[in-house]
């Protein structure tokens, strides 16, 4: 879990709720499950790097989802 980016996204939120107030180890222990759940189905699972900006995540999805139904 990239925490820089974490504490912005908390940061401008209007109101915290109850999973904004777990603690990091927490996150990084769910992150991990999911990372090896798609090691295990790289073709049923897409990793998004929410890092990017929204518009380029966005695009990622749109053109494996194309891929889907083509």
């Amino acid at each position: 879990v990239n925490e820089i980016n974490m504490k912005k996204r908390l940061k401008i939120r209007k109101k915290l709720n109850r999973y904004d107030k777990f603690d990091k180890s927490f996150y990084n222990k769910v992150q991990k499950g999911y990372l090896k759940i798609s090691k295990k189905k790289s073709k049923k699972y897409l990793i998004i790097n929410s890092n990017l900006e929204i518009k380029k995540n966005e695009n990622i999805v749109i053109e494996r989802v194309k891929k889907l139904i083509s």
